[in-house]
């Protein structure tokens, strides 16, 4: 590594440390303000509360990590504008481009980074902090009784009712069997318990349908009987899992539990494109930040991380706003969680050709 490499990661990764350090202290005084009354009435212990945050670390770097890119580029990139060593290293005839790569190749490091914690230890960070606090406000899933609608694509069944996790017993039941999309057989049910690895219904009926979606002879009604589905318990805790609490190949597996073209499909492959999308966020910030840095180094330091901020705020906006579309069908799925990238990304690629 040359010396003008090792100088501007040095001037980097100084303010970058402050900065995640200062972005994590304000997350945890912000969530204590909005929810230290719930862990007072809770009574969770001072040591299992500074586990939950440890516990959360990596899924709240994820969302860090690009914002202390941003304000640590600009902050070491002006004050070296401001100390005229751009200009000193530009009359020396060192392109931008030049002054660029450490900072890129820095970009690229914590995009596999992010990679890396998205996949690996944001999910269970999730999960495991909600677990914490379910454990302490007593509020366990298997206390809860929650709705489900899961569709069992292999075997083109639907579930809808009521069910408690971890105790294998669903309350109104209605099961629908279904034959080229339509409606075959439906089954309702007052209880269903799943005993030795079988599926046993309690008070319910059977209404069998032909293949218009007309009523097909009488209602069978029965109080007891067994039916051989192989759906499981744990596949519905599964389906009903957050978007948050999974990683790539769990969420592109928990996808098949819903019809292509139902809605709820279309905002989970959103979330999928979403999380490979976001790692790249490092990349586009270091594309933006470093020519604007050069263009803007005459506002002082208040002036560097005011138009950091500004220029997070208007990244992550636009990002929600792209989300919400994607999610709500009016774009493409891929498209919606690409946009922010390539559109912040063109627009340093133009700033990095005017002060070339």
């Amino acid at each position: 590594m040359r010396i003008l490499d090792r100088y501007f990661i040095r001037e980097f990764l100084i303010p970058l440390c402050l900065c995640l350090a200062a972005f994590f202290l304000v997350y945890i005084i912000y969530d204590l303000s909005a929810h230290l009354d719930d862990y007072i009435e809770y009574k969770i212990p001072i040591a299992e509360l500074a586990a939950y945050y440890v516990i959360q670390l990596p899924m709240v770097m994820v969302q860090l990590i690009p914002l202390s890119i941003l304000l640590a580029i600009v902050y070491s990139i002006g004050l070296m504008s401001r100390h005229s060593e751009i200009t000193a290293m530009r009359a020396a005839g060192i392109s931008i481009y030049r002054i660029m790569k450490p900072f890129l190749g820095v970009g690229i490091i914590f995009t596999l980074l992010l990679l890396y914690l998205n996949e690996e230890f944001a999910p269970r960070a999730y999960s495991k902090s909600e677990r914490l606090i379910e454990e302490y406000s007593h509020k366990q899933e298997k206390q809860q009784l929650r709705s489900i609608a899961f569709f069992n694509p292999l075997a083109e069944r639907t579930w809808m009712g009521q069910w408690i996790p971890g105790e294998g017993t669903l309350n109104n039941i209605t099961i629908r069997n279904l034959h080229n999309r339509q409606v075959a057989e439906k089954i309702s049910a007052q209880k269903a318990s799943y005993l030795d690895g079988e599926w046993w219904l309690f008070d319910g009926a059977i209404q069998e349908y032909d293949a218009r979606g007309r009523i097909r002879g009488k209602e069978d009604t029965f109080s007891k009987r067994r039916f051989p589905f192989n759906e499981k318990p744990e596949d519905f805790l599964s389906s009903q899992k957050d978007s948050l609490s999974m990683n790539y190949r769990e969420l592109s597996q928990n996808m098949a539990f819903y019809p292509p073209n139902s809605d709820i499909y279309g905002r989970k492959l959103v979330d999928l494109h979403y999380k490979i999308a976001l790692p790249f966020v490092a990349i586009t910030i270091v594309l933006l930040a470093v020519p604007l840095a050069m263009r803007a180094s005459h506002g002082g330091a208040a002036g560097s991380a005011g138009m950091s901020i500004a220029l997070g705020i208007s990244y992550y906006a636009f990002l929600m706003v792209s989300l919400a579309m994607g999610r709500g069908g009016h774009l493409p799925a891929w498209f919606a969680s690409w946009l922010p990238n390539l559109l912040f990304s063109s627009v340093g690629a133009v700033l990095i050709y005017r002060n070339r």
